[in-house]
């Protein structure tokens, strides 16, 4: 059976793209185009991308500016979505802020958007704290469990502030169900 993505062939080796044209704007645009329909990506990391594949710094920052003029690059948009995404599935403020600053995005959108983000976060800490322990439905008193829980909600991107409120509060609720012994 052949391997996956092998195209049926083993032992073919992968051949890179033909080279392009560093200069030609019209198909460098079109590359942008192309990279835009599988992902959305920031002004910086589109350059970075067709730079990458043979594009001129100019070519590419004049492929970039003409689809930032027809709406297709916004890193206003971008900055939203992802940080939609990122909370959406279990992650803090820091992570998404980090993550925003590897795509390339500026930095007065980065703040902008970490404005709207605030700073508190109990309830996506907690929301975070049981999907992690899903599995795990005993009382949270062991301190190994606590440190651990901890440190992947750290990983996450979340203010330790917040992780020991809401770990605090899982340990009072289990506290209030563990039976009196005596």
């Amino acid at each position: 059976m052949p391997f996956a993505g092998s195209g049926g062939q083993r032992g073919r080796r992968y051949e890179p793209p033909p080279p392009v044209d560093p200069d030609d704007r019209d198909a460098a645009a079109a590359m942008a185009q192309r990279l835009l329909a599988v992902t959305d990506r920031s002004r910086v990391e589109l350059q970075r991308r067709l730079e990458r594949r043979g594009y001129a710094p100019d070519t590419a920052t004049d492929a970039v500016d003409r689809l930032q003029a027809r709406g297709w690059v916004d890193d206003t948009r971008l900055a939203e979505d992802l940080a939609q995404r990122r909370l959406s599935h279990g992650y803090g403020r820091r992570r998404v802020l980090a993550d925003l600053v590897s795509r390339g995005v500026d930095a007065e959108t980065v703040n902008r958007t970490a404005a709207v983000l605030g700073e508190g976060q109990a309830d996506a800490v907690r929301i975070a704290a049981d999907r992690l322990r899903r599995g795990h439905s005993g009382p949270l008193t062991d301190p190994g469990e606590v440190r651990r829980l901890a440190a992947a909600l750290q990983r996450r991107g979340f203010d330790m502030a917040d992780i020991r409120a809401v770990l605090r509060q899982m340990a009072t609720e289990s506290a209030a169900v563990l039976p009196d012994e005596g």
